[in-house]
């Protein structure tokens, strides 16, 4: 075990409370009452096995598995109570001949029996025995988020060679009560999965409360304080219609929040809505921008006595923007944390030597519940998304080894490659968005935005949480001339002075948005020996 958990005596763990949590973001930001480890099954190279040895950058990974036993491969096992949160695979198997690939068999509890057994690709893209929203068909992949939870231990196989898959599942405390899931309980709960699905389905909505309209000079700041108490941050709405389509204005205007006198947002606008080069409508369940441009983050951000949110002009020119927000009552307690939103800007990478590139590295105790990952491609015709992320929890620095270790860039944001994608391949579901795909060559030349939110696949972290994505292109764009620019958000809750390695950035947010002719004129420095 990564660390200690403990087991207290509270309500057990049914499929109805998980579903309640599921739909509840505002869960998140409270320590959890039945402790878990979060981890994580995939098909990753297992010629990879720590990060100072050689094979850490192996491709391939699409076949790897825990072992063959008999006439089943083991994807993913565990002794113990817990929950599988999320399954995801790719819609074909092996090639786009098969789009129905062999069964994969759930066993809970030390059955011989398994409790599910049918075609993996149906089950995940909502073809199978679960349906949407609870299983969705993405791009050229699905996803499962309903919860299986289990007393005893999973054991998940399937009888032929297994293709790309990641299975998150929650580890919880030896001794805490959970109850079995049963595949009866689709119909007994069909209630309970309806009123969850439609909750985390609703449109995000404006803060009801009449906006301001600040018009801010260079150098200035409009400042709200909100009100006082034990309170919660639930709605913050921003409409900037003169930013669409001025990356350099989404870039250099600054959103930060102060809690408790500690400043824990801080984070370019654009970047915080996916919207880096330009406002892009998406939805997801904590953040999303409308077709007129309004952005709306729900995000829960608890307060124990002070808040205030702060819209900064870092740019050249005056900037008139509109801003609204509503609170509520909030019980803070021992369990409750405060949102963090951090920025890493733009970083010119090249596809020699491969490296991890870090996206955020928090030391302390909290949730991790998010990201937004922005790649600015500069090759015609490429792909930049090969690498796997590597998601270090408490002590598996030291160990070498990730709790989390993924199968590609596009794997971990719900969705799956197998050809160049296209604009058609933006999508918005609740937890995952592919919010804008280059588009300049028709595939992936300019920019590509995606984004996740976690919802029962939060990743606990008691003292270390460190992830990095594999800087890793796909196989035409391995010089060290091919170049990709990245940035990257990252959400996360934590205790008060929680310390991270994103500190605020002003300089870097007064530079203009990277560009793919930034990279080509770069790439031919590098070709000249620069």
């Amino acid at each position: 075990m990564i660390h200690a958990l403990a087991s207290l005596a509270i309500a057990p763990i049914t499929f109805a409370s998980l579903l309640q949590e599921i739909a509840d973001s505002s869960r998140l930001a409270q320590w959890p009452k039945s402790e878990f480890h979060s981890l994580q099954a995939s098909s990753y190279n297992r010629e990879s096995t720590h990060r100072d040895k050689p094979g850490w950058f192996a491709d391939s990974d699409g076949i790897g598995f825990i072992r063959q036993e008999g006439d089943e491969f083991v994807l993913m096992e565990h002794e113990g109570p817990g929950c599988i949160t999320k399954i995801w695979t790719p819609f074909f198997y092996y090639g786009f001949d098969d789009l129905v690939g062999p069964n994969v068999r759930i066993y809970l509890d030390g059955s011989k029996q398994p409790l599910i057994d049918e075609s993996l690709i149906k089950l995940v893209c909502g073809r199978g025995s679960v349906r949407a929203p609870w299983a969705a068909y993405s791009a050229r992949a699905g996803n499962l988020y309903l919860p299986i939870p289990f007393a005893k231990s999973a054991r998940i196989t399937m009888k032929q060679k297994p293709f790309y898959n990641i299975i998150n599942y929650r580890a919880y405390a030896p001794g805490t009560k959970v109850k079995t899931f049963e595949l009866s309980m689709l119909q007994r709960h069909l209630k309970d999965i309806r009123q969850a699905g439609e909750q985390i389905m609703a449109p995000l909505e404006a803060a009801p409360n009449k906006p301001k309209l600040w018009s801010i000079g260079r150098g200035a700041s409009a400042i709200i304080t909100l009100s006082a108490g034990s309170r919660a941050l639930e709605n913050l709405t921003v409409s900037y219609p003169e930013a669409k389509g001025k990356p350099d204005q989404l870039r250099s205007t600054i959103l930060s929040a102060t809690f408790d006198g500690e400043e824990t947002v801080w984070c370019p606008l654009g970047d915080f809505f996916c919207s880096a080069d330009s406002v892009h409508p998406f939805q997801t369940l904590t953040r999303s921008v409308n077709k007129s441009g309004q952005m709306i983050s729900r995000w829960i951000m608890p307060y124990k006595k002070s808040g205030q949110i702060r819209i900064q002009n870092l740019g050249h020119d005056t900037v008139t923007i509109s801003v609204g927000l509503s609170t509520r009552a909030y019980p803070w307690d021992a369990s409750s944390m405060h949102f963090y939103a951090r920025w890493r800007p733009d970083d010119i990478v090249r596809g020699t030597p491969f490296q991890d590139w870090n996206f955020v590295d928090v030391q302390g105790k909290g949730v991790y519940v998010g990201d937004a990952w922005t790649v600015v491609n500069m090759k015609q015709d490429s792909w930049w998304g090969e690498g796997d992320e590597k998601i270090y929890v408490d002590g598996d620095w030291d160990k070498g080894f990730p709790s989390h270790f993924g199968t590609g860039t596009e794997d971990y944001y719900g969705w799956a490659g197998g050809v160049y994608p296209v604009v058609e391949d933006e999508f918005s579901e609740p937890f995952l968005s592919n919010v804008k795909v280059g588009g300049l060559d028709g595939h992936t030349l300019g920019y590509n935005i995606c984004t996740r939110t976690r919802g029962l696949d939060a990743i606990p972290f008691c003292s270390r949480l460190k992830f990095d994505m594999e800087a890793s292109f796909g196989t035409d764009m391995r010089e060290k001339w091919s170049l990709l620019g990245y940035s990257a958000v990252t959400f996360f809750y934590g205790f008060p002075n929680i310390k991270h390695n994103r500190p605020p950035m002003p300089e870097a947010a007064k530079k203009a948005v990277v560009s793919g002719l930034e990279l080509n004129r770069e790439s031919e420095r590098i070709k000249k020996g620069g």
